[in-house]
């Protein structure tokens, strides 16, 4: 756990759980004018502090992005704009603009059942590798062994959307370019530094959240395994 976390971070974070200041007060059981004066900066965050922030939010918040050049990240207005959409079967920009993982977390943890019925839907039969990828992510943080089950069987059948969940493990992980990131999903044994990566690889197999993530860095140590011995 980093010692010294920006209070605009915890911001970010926050709200990209889809959580108010109020609620993330109540939940963690600090004041809300000392949450509001640390994500302003005008207080610098403690020890104690990060840790609740990191109870709530779970590990993942330390997680980087990928470095695809556009990532859609939701305000709670947008949020509420494109999950209103989803109800009515209307994916919106999910169809051809992948999503930062703060994005997954947020719908994931208000989505509706109905809305939840159409992801898992276009995690299967989206009409986009991108739409299948968004929704197949947002069901990864869905509670539930069906919803587990369902990733694994997206993952092992729809090559598309397995290079896209691998790339984005790739690129999340080493910072790559997306471009070297995709490269990298066709051939895991080209990338830079396998060693490395294969010790990041080996902590993300074992996250208790995110079965997508799980998944792709099982799929990646496995490929690896001939780099790794030389």
């Amino acid at each position: 756990m980093s010692t010294t976390v920006p209070g605009s971070r915890l911001r970010a974070e926050r709200e990209g759980a889809g959580l108010s200041l109020t609620e993330m007060a109540k939940k963690i059981k600090f004041s809300k004018s000392l949450l509001g004066m640390v994500e302003t900066g005008q207080r610098t965050a403690s020890l104690e502090l990060i840790a609740a922030y990191q109870k709530v939010l779970g590990v993942d918040m330390w997680r980087k992005d990928i470095t695809h050049k556009k990532l859609l990240i939701l305000t709670k207005a947008s949020r509420a704009t494109l999950l209103a959409g989803v109800e009515r079967g209307d994916p919106g920009a999910l169809r051809n603009t992948p999503t930062a993982h703060r994005t997954d977390v947020s719908l994931g943890n208000v989505v509706s059942e109905k809305a939840a019925e159409w992801f898992r839907k276009w995690a299967v039969e989206g009409d986009t590798a991108t739409l299948r990828t968004n929704s197949l992510s947002v069901v990864a943080k869905l509670p539930g062994k069906h919803n587990a089950d369902l990733v694994v069987q997206v993952l092992e059948n729809d090559p598309k959307v397995r290079r896209l969940i691998v790339a984005s493990e790739i690129s999340r992980l080493t910072q790559l370019e997306w471009k070297v990131a995709l490269q990298g999903a066709d051939d895991p044994t080209t990338l830079p530094e396998p060693r490395k990566l294969a010790v990041k690889l080996a902590k993300g197999a074992t996250n208790p959240k995110g079965t997508e993530s799980r998944w792709a860095c099982s799929y990646l140590l496995a490929r690896l395994v001939s780099v790794l011995g030389r």
